[in-house]
């Protein structure tokens, strides 16, 4: 949802460059008739895994 009326479309290309510098992986896919379906996937760290 945006209050624009026209966008720049570089929010997705944006967020694939961060995931991408994390060693993550972005998906997209196309679910009709509902839009699409985004799923980001980032590796946690040693330290995230510890606790």
């Amino acid at each position: 949802v945006t209050t624009k009326a026209k966008g720049t479309g570089l929010g997705l290309a944006i967020v694939k460059k961060i995931v991408e510098e994390h060693h993550g992986k972005v998906r997209i896919r196309n679910v009709d008739p509902h839009g699409a379906r985004i799923e980001v996937e980032l590796p946690l760290t040693g330290a995230a895994i510890a606790g």
